[in-house]
């Protein structure tokens, strides 16, 4: 076989069965979801001001927290970070929505098990095999593939009929993919045909993706020249593709902010800001926008009061962002109360399954049920 390899073998892992269709056919719009993982723990104290407990804010962050005057007002109740305005339009126009609160009882505070936690939708004492979404898209798209991921991280996805790509960049997909050659499967060996399919599949999928991305351009030149920025130019390009995939999934890292947070958290917030602006401008422009649903998460958040190194420590309740054409703008759940810490933690409020019930039949109009299953919060128009 003329080919490499290790390209082979990377992409070997894109399913526990055997491919018999394309990995990505050309398919009508369906609903797709864009998850952002805020890798090692977002401070969403900082980055969503809860003004009702301004007071307390300033008592518990005397140095780290933001002055009245740099905080970006969105309402009477709420304040954001600065670096968050290029989402301030998506606020203004009520496509963005702020789900306060977010948690579970008895939390972890190990980033290894707190995001094993959230990426399988289990509780605190509970060890699952499968992610959360491995059945619910199983089903789902008019492709084989079921969810791409950019970068780190794809334990959502895992589960007996899991079938996803994991990989840096398209482009390195398409020169790894240009080393392969479709060859003859009819082989006896089990583990020697599927690596063949697999291999053909490769090559099929780079064929489509070179035919359907030739269309579309390049569009880096709309996006931040920054990972994250240029793996969101990629996702867009997907998405504007229809390439019948229903997840996509990318990860912004550096938010572990023990110490010296202030800079770096703001460099962070920015890139988030800047790419997802970008994202909804150019599917706005391509009539995708209102068929996207963007949906940050992270392992935990991080402590209400300071740490004696300009930073926070390792946390329990966090706000996170749901943005999209079809989204309810607005705050659902309840901040936690900052009068009213538990070993100087924020309470969680709102069960962070109930976020992804409510993608799961609100969005996907789906009646899978996490669990024994979870209210729904209404963030998702009809």
């Amino acid at each position: 076989m003329n080919m490499k390899r290790r390209a082979l073998l990377q992409y070997a892992s894109l399913s526990p069965l055997l491919f018999s269709t394309d990995l990505f056919a050309h398919a009508k719009r369906a609903p797709v979801l864009l998850l952002v993982e805020l890798n090692g723990g977002n401070d969403s104290l900082n980055s969503f001001i809860p003004l009702d407990y301004i007071e307390q804010y300033h008592q518990l962050r005397p140095e780290l927290g933001l002055q009245d005057e740099d905080m970006l007002q969105l309402d009477q109740q709420f304040a954001m970070h600065p670096s968050l305005q290029p989402l301030h339009e998506c606020w203004r126009t009520g496509e963005l929505a702020l789900i306060h609160g977010l948690g579970y009882a008895n939390p972890n505070r190990s980033h290894f098990r707190a995001i094993d936690i959230w990426d399988t939708a289990s509780d605190s004492d509970q060890y699952l095999d499968d992610g959360w979404l491995s059945s619910i898209i199983s089903d789902r798209g008019a492709a084989e593939v079921k969810s791409i991921v950019f970068g780190r991280n794809a334990r959502a996805f895992y589960g007996q009929n899991s079938r996803f790509i994991q990989l840096k960049t398209v482009k390195q997909f398409l020169n790894h993919a240009a080393d392969i050659e479709s060859v003859d499967a009819a082989v006896d060996n089990p583990a020697l045909r599927l690596l063949l399919n697999t291999q053909n599949s490769v090559k099929g999928a780079d064929s489509l993706l070179r035919r359907q991305l030739k269309g579309a351009g390049s569009l880096a030149r709309f996006f931040p020249d920054n990972k994250f920025g240029k793996q969101l130019a990629d996702i867009t390009s997907l998405i504007r593709s229809d390439l019948g995939v229903p997840v996509y999934k990318i990860a912004l890292s550096g938010f572990d902010t023990h110490k010296s947070q202030s800079g770096k958290h703001a460099q962070l917030l920015k890139q988030l800001a800047q790419g997802l602006e970008a994202f909804k401008g150019q599917l706005e422009s391509s009539g995708h926008w209102s068929d996207v649903l963007v949906m940050t998460y992270s392992e935990f958040g991080r402590r209400a009061a300071q740490n004696g190194s300009g930073g926070t420590d390792h946390g329990t309740a966090a706000t996170h962002m749901v943005m999209g054409g079809r989204v309810r703008g607005g705050h659902y759940g309840e901040h936690p109360d900052l009068t009213q810490l538990e070993k100087n933690d924020m309470r969680f409020t709102t069960d962070f399954r109930r976020m992804y019930q409510t993608v799961i039949s609100d969005w996907w109009q789906n009646d899978k049920l996490l669990g024994k299953g979870y209210q729904t919060l209404g963030f998702i128009k009809s």
